[in-house]
């Protein structure tokens, strides 16, 4: 029985795996244009370490100046299939993840090598070089994967992975290989990213007209029905700041809410005084506090292809949060609080005729510079004008049709 008892307790405890990973940011020349691995590797003492699921190691290339940085540190979770080192989306930048203890030196990440992956053929072009990319494919590029986005009318191929599946937390990004994913998201009306990635082993699976249809059926009109309201809001600042930036958000629509926070950015320095750029040759790197905030909504291609939670870069013994990304799936979800890791600090709002109680997870009240908005009343006015917005977007998809 007692045996029993302790398998019992030892089966049904939640399981809690933590590494150690090196945190430390370092630089150096580079070599040939690629990073130097001896020289660009660094290693913090055990008092120094952080501790999580898994680890990183970053590196920035800047070719001008024949500097390499690299950062090294914890992240909560990877998409599956990405461990070891590849290009993220361009030659400048490599990300490497591994999953073991102190496994982020370049012993164990082959160098910060990229590793191998296949290529596909896909479509390139560029309208602001007053190229017409809706007629076929005129002019085509190979890489691991093509990249299409509808609103800059813009067609190429991307080295590595791309980085919208760790945008979605999607749980394994070769799961959808030869398949589209496609997303829109937005933070405020300037920043839009609208578009789709793929790999179809058969190419050309970004021509402009053919992925534009299948963005409007799959994504745009996607559950046109049950989508939910989220902050909109993008703030930056030298200092960290608090919810109180919330109160210049506006709101938009999605499948899903997004919020993500940035803390500290890399940045390369001239390490003498010349007055001449061309004259400076030695150039230090270092991370400097650089905090932004960004939040949104999200409509994508089918709910398989995002993963609720959040995801964080830390370093440290402190575990000091250098970023932290959440999706989440309520109405006004992406609050400050989801990056803080604190409890909703926001009121909720009384249902009429109904006693509240602690545990009752009522709507939220739309926190503004203004007043307080009861999410009720959003809902009812926005559901009264859902019929004429379809309209709206729907003239204005057909709008563009006709145009491009």
């Amino acid at each position: 029985m007692i045996i029993y008892f302790a398998f019992l307790i030892l089966t049904t405890m939640p399981f809690v795996f933590s590494i150690k990973c090196h945190s430390c940011l370092t630089y150096c020349k580079t070599v040939n244009g690629k990073v130097d691995p001896v020289n660009c590797d660094c290693k913090s003492p055990p008092n120094e370490q952080c501790s999580a699921n898994a680890c990183f190691a970053k590196v920035e290339l800047f070719a001008d100046e024949s500097t390499a940085i690299v950062q090294k540190g914890c992240i909560s979770d990877f998409p599956s299939g990405q461990r070891g080192c590849q290009y993220a989306s361009n030659m400048d930048t490599i990300h490497c993840f591994c999953d073991q203890d102190q496994c982020n030196t370049r012993h164990k990440l082959g160098s910060y090598i990229p590793s191998r992956l296949p290529s596909v053929e896909c479509c390139h072009c560029t309208s602001r070089h007053g190229e017409d990319c809706d007629s076929g494919c005129s002019t085509n590029c190979r890489g691991n994967y093509c990249v299409v986005d509808f609103d800059g009318k813009e067609q190429g191929c991307g080295l590595g992975y791309p980085r919208l599946p760790s945008f979605l937390r999607v749980d394994d990004y070769l799961d959808y290989e030869g398949d589209y994913l496609c997303t829109r998201y937005e933070s405020s009306a300037s920043n839009v990213m609208n578009g789709c990635v793929c790999t179809h082993p058969s190419g050309l699976c970004n021509e402009f007209n053919k992925t534009f249809n299948y963005q409007k059926k799959h994504v745009i009109e996607r559950k046109h029905e049950n989508l939910h309201y989220c902050y909109a809001l993008m703030h930056k600042g030298y200092k960290p700041f608090g919810q109180e930036v919330f109160k210049k958000s506006s709101t938009c629509e999605g499948h899903y809410c997004f919020i993500s926070l940035t803390t500290s950015e890399i940045v390369l320095e001239s390490a003498d005084f010349k007055h001449n750029y061309e004259d400076h040759d030695e150039f230090v790197g270092a991370a400097r506090p650089r905090f932004e905030l960004q939040a949104g909504c999200v409509k994508v291609n089918g709910n398989d292809k995002v993963q609720i939670g959040c995801t964080v870069e830390t370093q440290g013994n402190s575990s000091e949060v250098l970023a932290k990304h959440c999706i989440c799936d309520s109405h006004l979800c992406n609050f400050h609080h989801l990056v803080r890791g604190t409890d909703d600090p926001r009121p909720k709002a009384a249902i009429p005729g109904v006693k509240q109680t602690t545990n009752q997870l009522n709507p939220v009240r739309l926190y503004t510079s203004n007043k307080e908005i009861d999410e009720n009343d959003i809902l009812s006015v926005m559901n009264g004008v859902r019929e004429a917005q379809s309209m709206t977007i729907g003239a204005f998809i057909w709008l563009c049709i006709r145009i491009f």
